[in-house]
């Protein structure tokens, strides 16, 4: 059985290690490609070297032009490499432009499309990602549930493919990572950790300027802001003419590193939705710049909170957040898997 597995961005790398690796074990024969989605080598390249992913055997290069313009080269190219490798199968991980564009030639050549991640829903029609991932969801043949929950979403929704709630493979490479790096959850320092990289947060000079001015407030109560930045975020912030003096800006963060610093920091700062989950798997509070968010479980437990819009309170909220969190909190409920999502994945397809 031949299998290919399309990636593009950080994300979605992280998501399939797991995957390639059961397919190693099992010696099934696999092809990767990398639709170049993500170019910036700390956002892309470093994470398959760092998490001992084989380099892609087809790089689609596709790193410029319009939205548009992106998605239709993905399914233009990929559509003449999978005429060419012919693989029983094709997983596409995520919500990523590089996934619905996955999706979309997989299913106009008539080939089995499996999605990892399946299910997750914000129900916010104006982000990218959600009308991505309802879409892959409705052309795939089958759908891998990361939680209970975006398994309800599917069987309410009457999806066509077939359901399986398997777990997160995120999940399988945080715990996996957790006890390579030794990390400690309740070993908390003085320092907030922000990532702000979506484009509603970004393209727009009020909300960046918001943003900056709740990381300043923090610094002068006494808490180091880190800012691993995203090159667009970073790229913008240049544009408005925002001053960062008060926060300690670096350079994008392998994935090693970042998951330290998550486990390390008193509260996240953060707009991602991978984060939201790797914080809470590491018992650190955290707060997302967003209207809603896919992992209603972490709001459920309060380990996440939701600024739909900032407002003269948001910092005394932020602040109350931070100052009330006990070192010695209970770890959290699980609703992700038992680490081993993968192996559930590759046997149902196997069968």
């Amino acid at each position: 059985m031949k299998f290919c597995i399309v990636v593009g961005t950080r994300p979605q790398i992280i998501k399939s290690q797991p995957i390639i690796n059961e397919l190693i074990s099992r010696k099934k024969d696999f092809t990767i490609v990398h639709t170049g989605q993500h170019y910036d080598y700390e956002m892309s390249r470093t994470f398959f070297q760092e998490l001992k992913i084989d380099k892609p055997d087809y790089n689609l290069g596709i790193n410029r032009g319009s939205d548009s313009s992106q998605l239709a080269q993905i399914i233009k190219k990929l559509e003449i490499i999978l005429t060419k490798i012919k693989p029983d199968v094709v997983i596409v991980p995520g919500d990523t432009r590089s996934a619905l564009g996955g999706a979309l030639s997989v299913n106009r050549l008539g080939l089995k499309l499996a999605h990892v991640e399946a299910g997750a829903r914000s129900n916010d029609f104006e982000l990218e990602e959600e009308i991505n991932r309802r879409l892959i969801d409705n052309c795939s043949n089958f759908l891998f549930a990361p939680t209970l929950s975006c398994a309800k979403n599917l069987k309410k929704e009457g999806v066509l493919g077939s359901v399986f709630n398997v777990g997160d493979t995120m999940y399988d490479v945080f715990l996996n990572y957790k006890k390579i790096l030794k990390l400690k959850q309740f070993s908390k320092e003085d320092f907030i950790l922000m990532t702000i990289h979506r484009r509603e947060n970004i393209l727009d000079i009020t909300k960046m300027k918001k943003i900056i001015d709740i990381a300043n407030f923090i610094s002068k109560h006494g808490y180091k802001v880190v800012f691993p930045i995203h090159p667009h975020t970073k790229k913008q912030i240049k544009n408005f003419g925002i001053s960062t003096e008060n926060i300690q800006i670096t350079d994008p963060v392998n994935y090693s590193k970042m998951l330290i610093l998550l486990s390390k920091t008193k509260l996240l700062l953060t707009d991602s939705g991978g984060l939201q989950k790797e914080a809470y798997w590491s018992n650190t509070p955290c707060v997302t710049f967003r209207k809603s968010t896919e992992w209603i479980e972490t709001l459920k437990e309060k380990n996440n909170f939701l600024i739909p819009e900032i407002s003269d309170n948001t910092k005394n909220k932020i602040l109350h957040i931070l100052e009330s969190q006990n070192s010695k909190k209970k770890p959290l409920k699980n609703y992700f898997g038992n680490g081993k999502a993968a192996n559930k994945i590759i046997s149902i397809l196997l069968n």
